[in-house]
């Protein structure tokens, strides 16, 4: 619709100027210039060697770092926010196992964690990952190995 009101505008100025005996002023090239950000210009990707920060999260955050060493996840985790590649935020929920279950069901308690991973120049969203374990025997280990596997999976993905 605007293409069309532009274009009847045009025409109308040049028909006008065609009429007066007036030459159409020589058109002169105006440069535009369309600049993306940096962060869409390059998508960033966690790569073998990135460094990780992984920010407090009641205690899961141990069983995070731990279950990246034993998954051999190839990354470093370090413990200085401004060295850090990429920061790691989450949150982790168990639910002990109630009276009723622990008799007629199980007595293994329900766990869900989750993780995101951001760049730490950009802020953008590299990685996130949600896991939900009913029946889990070691609940936050569990959550946190399965968690530093998908991030193994994703890092060593081409």
């Amino acid at each position: 619709m605007r293409c069309i009101l532009a274009s009847s505008c045009v025409l109308f100025f040049a028909m006008g100027n065609i009429f007066s005996g007036q030459q159409p002023a020589p058109a002169t090239p105006v440069p535009i210039s369309v600049t993306t950000p940096a962060s869409e210009a390059t998508p960033t990707r966690i790569v073998p060697g990135s460094k990780l920060f992984i920010e407090p999260m009641d205690g899961f955050e141990s069983y995070l770092s731990a279950a990246i060493l034993k998954k051999k996840v190839p990354v470093v985790v370090v413990d200085d926010r401004s060295k850090a590649d990429f920061i790691v935020t989450g949150s982790s929920h168990v639910d002990k196992a109630g009276w009723a279950k622990t008799i007629f069901v199980s007595p293994n308690p329900h766990a869900e964690a989750s993780i995101s991973i951001k760049d730490a120049r950009t802020g953008n969203m590299v990685f996130a990952y949600n896991v939900d374990k009913s029946n889990a025997v070691r609940a936050n280990q569990s959550t946190a190995e399965a968690c530093a596997k998908h991030l193994k999976e994703e890092i060593e993905k081409k």
